[in-house]
């Protein structure tokens, strides 16, 4: 084989192996899920309307009116009670360089239909955790 047909081969390679990372990096960041907006998923009733205090990716709280929204791929939007949810962890992957990938929220419902929920982060980390210093303020509160 020439130096030039080497090269190539080298380059072509090179360009699969950092695709091919770029897909298996995956998960998200966490910052593209889909997030609460009037008029989508549930928004209450009408003696008790959901108005989030805080809003992020997948997830809503309302302190207020005592409602939390989720959005998940598996259950679709929820709107549920704080009474509805028993408890909740934050649930990672750590990997060999130190990231904590697959980030979640899961948490454990008062529902029979549905008794656990996961709300994904991705790699995003620091959200998910800020999102569980909310949960445990909202539900201490």
């Amino acid at each position: 084989m020439n130096d030039g047909a080497a090269l190539l081969l080298l380059v072509v390679v090179g360009v699969f192996v950092l695709l091919l990372a770029a897909a298996v990096r995956g998960g998200g960041s966490g910052k593209s899920g889909t997030e609460w907006r009037p008029g989508f998923g549930a928004d209450g009733t009408p003696d008790r309307p959901f108005k989030p205090t805080a809003s992020g990716p997948g997830i809503a709280i309302d302190d207020v009116n005592g409602w939390l929204w989720l959005a998940t791929k598996e259950n679709g939007c929820l709107l549920l009670d704080r009474a509805n949810v028993r408890e909740w962890t934050h649930e990672w992957r750590s990997m060999p360089n130190g990231e904590r990938w697959h980030n979640e929220l899961t948490f454990r419902l008062a529902d029979l239909k549905t008794p656990v929920v996961k709300v994904a982060f991705g790699r995003n980390h620091k959200l998910a955790e800020e999102w569980q210093a909310r949960l445990t303020s909202w539900l201490s509160g």
